[in-house]
């Protein structure tokens, strides 16, 4: 089962995130892994997240381990996405050409899709032209920013709440939609995990 401390982020190292996936990926498909790791942890170096004490990586780096320990997901281009699914927005350590280049067209792709450039239609450009995997790693991410939640201001959770209960909702139904039957535990786990926090911050903010 996943290593969450109480604040929402993982509690493994490198190391301990590699040995997850050693046996379940090809010695290549480790390696690419490891790369986006390593580019994640260096692309948002020095930036920390809105409690003002943990390191921004821890982020992502949770939001993958969602993927691999909870969903059981072993495609590398969805680990490699959830790594690196803010490098294109927050930092500028990568352009997409470069990551093109490392992780292939199908990895730029989704990297695009889940960054907010244009904030404007971006969940709708999600729906439109993402899949499943694309779908699931911003589904991780926005379960990772709820778990989150109670380090942020009471206005920003009801903020986040009522878009989650408006777009994240529906995303789930759609990922349940789109996925395999034999997968589509998944996406009932996204929702079922979504909605419980949902709840509880409904009753907390009332």
């Amino acid at each position: 089962m996943s290593r969450r401390k109480t604040s929402g982020y993982v509690d493994v190292g490198r190391r301990e995130f590699l040995a997850k996936l050693e046996p379940i990926v090809s010695p290549r498909e480790l390696e690419t892994i490891e790369t986006a790791y390593v580019l994640a942890k260096y692309g948002h170096k020095e930036q920390i997240r809105e409690d003002g004490e943990t390191r921004y990586f821890e982020h992502p780096k949770s939001v993958a381990w969602i993927a691999v320990d909870e969903l059981k997901v072993n495609n590398w281009q969805t680990i490699v996405m959830a790594l690196l699914h803010d490098v294109l927005e927050d930092s500028h350590i990568l352009s997409p050409y470069r990551i093109e280049l490392n992780f292939g067209k199908e990895v730029v792709v989704g990297l695009k899709l889940l960054t907010k450039k244009p904030k404007t239609g971006y969940l709708r450009r999600l729906k439109l032209y993402g899949d499943t995997k694309m779908i699931t790693v911003k589904l991780c991410d926005r379960l990772h920013n709820l778990r989150t939640l109670g380090s942020c201001a009471r206005p920003k959770q009801r903020r986040q709440i009522k878009e989650t209960k408006k777009y994240y909702l529906p995303l789930c139904d759609l990922l349940i939609e789109k996925l395999p039957q034999r997968d589509r535990w998944r996406g009932e786990y996204l929702k079922n995990q979504i909605e419980k926090i949902c709840v509880r911050y409904d009753k907390k903010l009332s």
